[in-house]
């Protein structure tokens, strides 16, 4: 199998809902390598005579010599590049986001001049709200996918013209993660139990403490509300050991130490 892939190679990547394929057309020293993505997704290999001379969905910059080298993709044919596909595409990239994620500009012209500030300086520049059709299906410039992020956009059916819904997507899924995540981590906190020690001596307090920290517990030492005793506030994180059998180990701890366990309670 080739490590690296020569124009005009075609590549066949697996998906969750096809085989995809995409032809290699482009090297760019700034920004990688170009591919075709050529249309549909298959059970079976189609005919790539036939399929590379159709026109393309779209041309993305893909790390395709890496995903060769590491199996990802399989080079599977070599074909001529289409006469229309031969010089760099005009591509469309974004100009400026508002506070939302929303794109509010988008500056089009040559793929490959779009890296430097004098060659975006020469770049068209039109408010989202003002592209045309036709600009509208550009491909995207200046985006460098992975091979599992173009993995997941083939399988999803992301195409240029659906580039802020799909983008509008990732933020409310990107969000409800986020939101998820929070509810665990407080599902996780209400699962946090208190115990309370309370010793006669400091010192005795501060060494039931450290043993309690050495099985992975917060403990913290302070006066009792009685001031005589020395409070040893326990809490046990995400418990699921029987609680019977952590109060007979707690209050073997306790006694250990000359103290006395006085119970739990549901952190706050």
């Amino acid at each position: 199998m080739p490590k690296k892939a020569k124009i005009g190679d075609v590549c066949e990547i697996r998906t969750p809902n096809g085989r995809a394929y995409v032809q290699y057309t482009h090297d760019d020293p700034s920004l990688g390598q170009l591919v075709r993505i050529l249309p549909g997704l298959y059970t079976e290999r189609p005919d790539l005579k036939r399929l590379t001379s159709e026109r393309e969905l779209y041309f993305i910059f893909y790390t395709l010599d890496y995903a060769l080298r590491d199996g990802q993709a399989q080079v599977v044919s070599h074909e001529p590049v289409p006469s229309w596909a031969l010089s760099f595409p005009i591509m469309r990239k974004r100009g400026g986001d508002d506070r939302d994620g929303r794109t509010l500009t988008w500056l089009i012209g040559d793929g490959s001049k779009q890296s430097t500030l004098e060659e975006i300086k020469r770049l068209v520049r039109v408010r989202t709200e003002d592209l045309t059709p036709e600009q509208k299906r550009l491909s995207i410039g200046s985006t460098l996918w992975s091979h599992a992020v173009l993995v997941k956009e083939l399988a999803r059916g992301w195409v240029p013209e659906r580039q802020e819904e799909f983008r509008q997507l990732d933020v409310a899924e990107a969000e409800a993660r986020k939101r998820n995540e929070v509810v665990h981590e407080e599902q996780k906190q209400e699962k946090v139990l208190d115990h309370y020690l309370y010793f006669p001596e400091r010192m005795n307090a501060e060494k039931a403490a450290r043993e309690l920290r050495g099985k992975g517990w917060r403990a913290e030492v302070k006066m009792g509300a009685d001031g005589e005793n020395w409070l040893v506030l326990a809490k046990q994180p995400a418990p699921t050991d029987d609680i019977e059998d952590t109060r007979d180990e707690l209050e073997r701890l306790a006694d250990n130490f000359g103290g006395e366990y006085d119970g739990w309670g549901a952190a706050v």
